[in-house]
């Protein structure tokens, strides 16, 4: 499984998400999937808990929910004595991208409840 991890162990996530495309809740699908070593250790696609209001919030609040498995799997990792890098998380989200950087809300983002784990600015923490 991890006989690509000979140039080095990364961590990578790619995340996504799906716009209120429930018709019958109107709930966004928050999808990510990881992988280590260019093998797939841990996916998700599951409809979200609340119904986002703009398509920035549905992808900001899968990115959230990318991070804190991003998270999780890094101390797992880690344990193992595997992780040598940081963990590298892509989205094709702009503005999700730029609200994780820079958690200030303006006139049509701040209805979005913040609920990033890395909202404290401490970069250490970054995945």
């Amino acid at each position: 499984m991890f006989s690509k991890c000979a140039k080095g162990v990364n961590l990578t996530g790619y995340v996504d998400s799906n716009y209120a495309n429930d018709r019958d809740s109107r709930r966004s699908t928050t999808s990510y999937i990881f992988t280590l070593c260019g093998s797939c250790i841990t996916w998700k696609s599951q409809l979200q808990q609340i119904v986002a209001l703009s398509t920035t919030e549905a992808e900001y609040i899968a990115a959230t929910e990318a991070f804190k498995e991003a998270l999780w799997l890094e101390g797992i990792v880690n344990e193992i004595g595997f992780l040598k890098q940081k963990v590298t998380i892509f989205s094709d989200s702009q503005s999700a991208i730029q609200l994780c950087k820079n958690p200030v809300f303006h006139d049509r983002t701040k209805h979005i409840d913040v609920r990033n784990p890395l909202k404290n600015g401490d970069d250490d923490n970054r995945p």
